[in-house]
């Protein structure tokens, strides 16, 4: 009976082990299983034990700019990567239907050129990076272009001489940006910063330096300027409260402000409380959001953009130049949350 028993169970095992090796056969053969296959037991363990690998973050699903005549845009994409604008029909009046681009973007920036002409920056999932222009201001638009290197998120500004610059983080939060080297013109290599960043914003002070925000992994805050217009770049200063989105405007004054979501999608803002000097503590608005961006109307009366968890899409905009704010009011469609 022992034997006869050793003898069964011998051949049960070869059995079911070639039934594994099958399955595994066919599992690496199934499309999209290798990656999965490739794993090593060590990473497989890993994961057992809760481990999980970090997720890409991505920059801002929306941007806006104001055009050469005063009337804002608004750009944005979809939970697809499509891509969308409109723009106010008249000065501070009324908004266009949404109108679609070619192509997919997963974030998006913007910046209006020396000349009036709006410029539309974005990466795409992969991390490809992409710029397109109005091919005279407020008209057409021009094909897409791509930059070399690899971004997740993307933000953009206009120096004192009319040069567009760029910023963005990569999937190691590392920091770069390039500049245009004439306004309108061909543009300069990337160049690193140090730090670490997630999510980047820029804007413009009244006197031409260009200061950049930004918001790392565990939500802290920070921000550098340029020390004269176009120059070299102050140190990190860092912010206190922690936020995972990050957006900037300038009041008609000269003051910026900006504005942020945190991880249970609070929205907040701070401003300089003289140009270029000291911040106001922050301040909290009502509703919840998790993507903003922010842009200044042709009065000076700062407008300010956001998509919720759910993919709506809001506006809400200061009632007097640097004044209080009106309340939300939604636009119609979805955008990426």
């Amino acid at each position: 009976m022992r034997k006869r028993y050793r003898r069964t169970r011998t051949r049960s095992m070869r059995l079911v082990a070639a039934a594994a090796a099958t399955l595994a056969v066919l599992f690496a053969a199934a499309p999209g299983a290798a990656s999965a296959g490739a794993r090593s037991v060590g990473e497989l363990a890993a994961a057992g034990a809760g481990h999980q690998v970090r997720a890409t973050v991505f920059g801002s699903s929306v941007a806006a700019a104001r055009n050469a005549d005063g009337r804002l845009e608004f750009f944005g994409t979809n939970s697809g990567d499509a891509i969308f604008h409109r723009y106010q029909n008249s000065i501070g009046g009324n908004w266009s239907p949404w109108a679609q681009f070619d192509g997919a973007l997963r974030a998006v920036a913007a910046e209006t050129n020396a000349d009036g002409r709006a410029e539309l920056f974005g990466v795409n999932s992969a991390g490809g990076i992409f710029h397109r222009w109005q091919t005279s201001p407020g008209g057409a638009w021009s094909g897409w272009e791509q930059f070399d290197g690899a971004l997740t998120s993307i933000a953009a500004a206009r120096n004192a001489d009319g040069r567009l610059e760029i910023f963005g983080t990569n999937s190691a939060g590392n920091i770069y940006h390039r500049w245009q080297t004439a306004p309108g013109g061909s543009w300069s290599p990337w160049a690193q910063f140090d730090g670490g960043l997630t999510q980047v914003a820029a804007e413009t002070n009244a006197d031409g330096r260009v200061e950049l925000f930004g918001v790392n992994s565990g939500g802290g805050i920070f921000h550098r300027w340029q020390t004269s217009p176009g120059g070299a770049w102050s140190g990190w200063e860092q912010f206190d409260g922690a936020l995972t989105s990050i957006a900037a405007a300038r009041n008609a004054d000269g003051r910026l402000e900006i504005f942020g979501t945190n991880s249970a999608d609070g929205v907040f803002h701070r401003f300089q409380t003289t140009i270029g000097g000291n911040w106001s503590p922050w301040a909290q608005f009502d509703g919840g959001l998790s993507q903003v961006a922010a842009e200044t109307n042709a009065d000076g009366r700062v407008e300010l953009f956001g998509v919720n968890g759910g993919g709506y899409v809001f506006h809400r905009w200061q009632t007097a130049i640097g004044g209080p704010w009106s309340n939300w009011v939604q636009f119609d469609g979805l955008l990426r949350g």
